[in-house]
């Protein structure tokens, strides 16, 4: 339970967090009990649902630990009630305990004994929160009735701590700053053909500009829209690509609302914030044209481009963004800066499709409360628009899609 099981759920669902947390039921949930008090920093939170709270008070743990560990004297050391009553603290990896206990438990006088655990608690601060559900049992019906609490409880702390986590990463840069980088793309070559890999030179930011370690990538319609060659600014041989999360490796000179080591979104349309772009200080549209004409031909602000193949050829810059790189250089007006715990693989979305969504709700159509929304189409940007409906107050939103697969999240997220 402690060591294979973790090891197979993060194999087999490629959990890609070392991040633990441990729940059970029972005999279940005195052993959940029993491995976070005895261990607490290899566990983010803890839960049961009528755990044996106090086995070596009960019938139980007397038959259990004389037969497996030869006395019920040694099995204080796996008894919730007696670990916690050993501690003058409370335990600082877990703001709270979480117990779901039926007050029809025909165990629960003789053999679980939350209360002790309770009590042991109050003596050394440590915060346990204990339900007692009216005309619940011991079945797993209890369990299946309440068990949404406990995925929120559990979740809301791994995820603070996954934040936390984070928001303590550095990375270091030394070693490419200043210097080009080789390193993967995937290249456009032509219309209609498909992408190709291959190893790009990265040059160093310029005045104005930011080199940034491309995270995550998410693919967006109008990538394909112009891969099809139906895009009439859609520029070949290019790297594609504008919905990304990154980190800022290197800055160039003049640069100052960015740092190396900022997260980043880097944004198709920029925003210059000059007092006299009447685009950037206006409330209606925030379209500035600072770097339009010169990212609609592909290349940097001041004309010229910074990825070359291995041949030496220049390839063209996409939408001012270029993500479909491991490294791209973007201008320091198109960066959106985030918070670190902020996971980059759900901020890349903001870039363009969750952005869209939102703003044609909140900015174009101000959906008011109560309003009535039809959506059509459930992709990326369909359902940020229920999303963003759902927050403005929309008292009816109608979900519509060829793919009634898609309905299941819709209704999810508020339609």
């Amino acid at each position: 339970v402690t060591e294979e099981l973790p090891t197979f759920l993060g194999t087999e669902f490629n959990l890609g967090s070392s991040l633990k947390s441990v729940c059970g039921h029972s005999m279940g949930g005195h052993g959940a009990l029993t491995f976070a008090l005895k261990d607490p920093s290899s566990w983010v939170s803890v839960s049961a649902f009528s755990p044996i709270c106090n086995p070596t008070k009960c019938p139980w743990g007397d038959k259990a630990f004389k037969a497996y560990l030869g006395s019920v004297e040694a099995g204080e050391a796996y008894d919730a009630t007696v670990l916690i009553g050993r501690r003058s603290t409370p335990i600082i990896e877990f703001d709270d305990i979480l117990i779901d206990q039926g007050d029809a438990d025909e165990f629960l006088a003789e053999q679980l004994k939350p209360k002790e655990l309770v009590k042991a608690a109050e003596k050394c601060g440590q915060k346990i929160t204990l339900n007692m559900r009216e005309g619940f049992d011991h079945s797993y019906h209890f369990i299946a009735a309440f068990i949404d609490d406990h995925i929120a409880f559990h979740g809301k702390r791994l995820r603070k701590k996954q934040e936390a986590i984070r928001s303590q990463v550095t990375y270091d840069f030394s070693s490419t700053q200043g210097k080009p980088i080789k390193c993967k793309a995937m290249v456009a070559r032509a219309p209609k053909q498909p992408l190709t890999e291959e190893i790009i030179t990265v040059d160093p930011p310029k005045a104005g500009e930011v080199r940034v370690k491309v995270m995550a990538n998410a693919l967006c319609h109008t990538d394909i829209y112009t891969l099809d060659g139906l895009d009439p600014e859609g520029l070949f041989p290019c790297i594609l690509g504008h919905e990304a999360g990154c980190v800022v490796e290197s800055v160039g000179e003049g640069v100052t609302s960015v740092s190396v080591g900022d997260h980043v979104v880097p944004c198709y349309t920029p925003q210059c914030c000059k007092w006299t772009c009447v685009f950037c200080q206006s409330p209606k549209t925030n379209l500035c044209p600072e770097i339009r004409s010169t990212q609609g031909n592909g290349v940097m602000p001041d004309g010229t481009k910074r990825f070359h193949d291995e041949n030496g050829n220049d390839l063209y810059h996409f939408m001012g963004c270029s993500t479909m790189i491991e490294y791209t250089v973007i201008a320091e007006i198109s960066c959106a800066k985030i918070t670190k715990e902020m996971p980059l693989d759900k901020a890349c979305l903001f870039g363009c499709g969750v952005s869209t969504g939102l703003g044609a709700v909140w900015n174009t159509c101000k959906v008011e409360t109560n309003s009535t929304v039809a959506v059509f189409g459930l992709g990326a940007v369909g359902l940020a628009v229920i999303q963003g409906a759902k927050m403005a107050g929309a008292s009816r939103i109608i979900a519509i899609d060829i793919n009634p697969s898609k309905f299941v999240k819709a209704k999810e997220l508020g339609a």
